[in-house]
């Protein structure tokens, strides 16, 4: 009991701590006063969406999603929401997914499972993403009559990094749709975008050294696929390649910044056999691999999959187990 409760609050430290902020080199230069040009992409049952289409839309709303990441998951049933009370109002939700580990069938999935009736859009190649300057997911993307960008950000302030407060103090797509439809300039254009890095798809440099078959495998294995893998309390799997490299650059942010693997006890107080700590070694790994363009490398390589203990994990079975409630509990959407 105390290893499953141990483990259900290292998942709950994941959700706040795997999104990530938008404060990098990288998301200085603001969209916001930039013209979209036209763009055409097919949603998940294959049909195509042009910009142009909607251009009898007052508003057009672009929501940069995907389908694993903790906050995409948790700001669904905002967006649902707001798409139903906006649509009437001639506003057009469109949501856009450029991430490479996103497949068609789990996009279809994801709008399935959270009802979502506006088109969800699967960017290959990332190529509008790239265009309009997107970074993480969820981000979002005003687009005024003229189809000028008017607002670029987060959802609202509810969820960040480390916290998620009990209400949300500024709804900020709300208040920048309220303001566009009524002519007024939108008193707060830029926000801070708030979630986990879009998977995009990158040039491996052919030469690199370090690739996930030789190296990274081992340490993602070592560190992360105990918790991230099939039917585990992580939210998403890194047990192949093509999980692990849309991942690449999130995994090497939360690892530098210390929020994952989580691990909170102290190290001058005591040592711990099993110390989560990743060290610099490794970190130097992982930026390594991400900036030679997360190659994969000869699957020759690979090592053998880990393989895991089912059920109780300690090496004795407890003398007593107690649970936590005789009732199920349903968890409410948000």
């Amino acid at each position: 009991m105390l290893l499953r409760l141990a483990r259900i609050l290292a998942a709950t430290t994941a959700l706040a701590l795997l999104v990530t902020t938008s404060v990098t080199a990288k998301e200085t230069k603001s969209p916001v006063g930039r013209k979209v040009e036209n763009f055409t992409l097919k949603d998940y049952r294959g049909k195509e969406h042009s910009l142009a289409d909607y251009g009898d839309s007052k508003v057009v709303a672009i929501a940069i999603l995907g389908t694993e990441c903790p906050l995409v998951k948790l700001y669904a049933p905002r967006l649902k929401a707001l798409a139903e009370e906006y649509s009437k109002k001639g506003v057009t939700f469109l949501a856009i997914n450029a991430n490479r580990q996103d497949s068609i069938t789990e996009i279809a999935a994801y709008a399935r499972r959270h009802e979502l009736t506006f088109p969800i859009l699967k960017d290959l190649g990332n190529r509008v993403a790239d265009k309009l300057g997107a970074v993480r997911t969820p981000e979002v993307f005003l687009l005024d009559a003229k189809r000028y960008v008017r607002y670029h950000g987060r959802i609202d302030d509810q969820y960040g990094v480390g916290y998620i407060r009990e209400n949300v103090s500024r709804r900020d797509l709300k208040i920048a749709l309220d303001e566009l439809l009524a002519g007024k300039k939108v008193s707060e254009p830029k926000t801070a975008a708030v979630g986990c890095y879009i998977g995009r798809i990158r040039k491996p440099d052919a030469n690199a050294t370090v690739t996930y078959s030789n190296q990274i495998a081992r340490l993602i294995q070592k560190r992360c696929v105990e918790c991230h893998r099939d039917g585990e309390i992580a939210p998403f799997s890194l047990t192949k390649y093509e999980e692990v490299v849309g991942w690449a650059e999130t995994i090497e942010e939360v690892m530098h910044d210390r929020r994952m693997p989580p691990w909170h006890a102290d190290p001058k107080y005591s040592k711990f056999s099993n110390d989560r700590h990743v060290s610099s070694a490794e970190l130097a790994l992982i930026s390594k691999w991400v900036a030679a363009g997360a190659p994969e490398g000869d699957p020759k390589d690979l090592p053998k999959p880990r393989t895991f203990v089912k059920g109780w994990q300690l090496p004795r079975k407890p003398d007593r187990v107690i649970p936590m409630s005789n009732t199920h509990f349903t968890v409410p959407a948000e």
